[in-house]
């Protein structure tokens, strides 16, 4: 996975290995940003405060976190391929955020009315372990390749 582990050079992913994990990134926010578009098309801006059963709802601020998902994941994707540092913290800002969020709602609707909330975690849950595990190593091997650059000597 690695292919330079030298004690002057810090271990940074091999291109191809960082190739995989951005379009696994990419895909992953394509499909939210496919999704949270159709929302806006379909229903607009607004959102029923109504929860998911009979008895629950959702906070406005969730309402408005999650609409903002609309163009948050977007810039994800453009950022992750023009300035992948500031892009890795947004993916992993958002990501964090919709974990909160559904945790949240959670424990929220089964307050509410013994409904388990866990739809979200098939997808969203993945993508955070994924990224838990690789958004370091991506952060690493986008630092060491911009030392690179910068230092052609580095890179010889």
């Amino acid at each position: 996975m690695t292919t330079d582990s030298s004690a002057k050079t810090p271990r940074i992913l091999s291109r191809r290995t960082e190739i995989i994990f951005l379009v696994i990134y990419c895909i992953c926010f394509s499909f939210g940003s496919v999704v949270h578009v159709m929302d806006v098309v379909k229903n607009g801006l607004t959102m029923s405060s109504a929860g998911p059963v009979a008895g629950t709802s959702i906070p406005l601020v969730w309402i408005a976190i999650n609409k903002s998902f609309t163009l948050f994941n977007p810039l994800t994707l453009v950022l992750l391929l023009v300035r992948r540092r500031v892009g890795i913290a947004l993916m992993v800002g958002i990501t964090t955020t919709v974990f909160v969020m559904n945790l949240e709602l959670m424990a929220q609707w089964w307050l509410q009315a013994k409904f388990l909330h866990v739809a979200w975690l098939y997808l969203n849950g993945s993508l955070g372990v994924f990224q838990l595990v690789t958004a370091p190593m991506m952060w690493r091997t986008s630092l060491a390749r911009e030392a690179q650059r910068a230092s052609p000597a580095l890179a010889a």
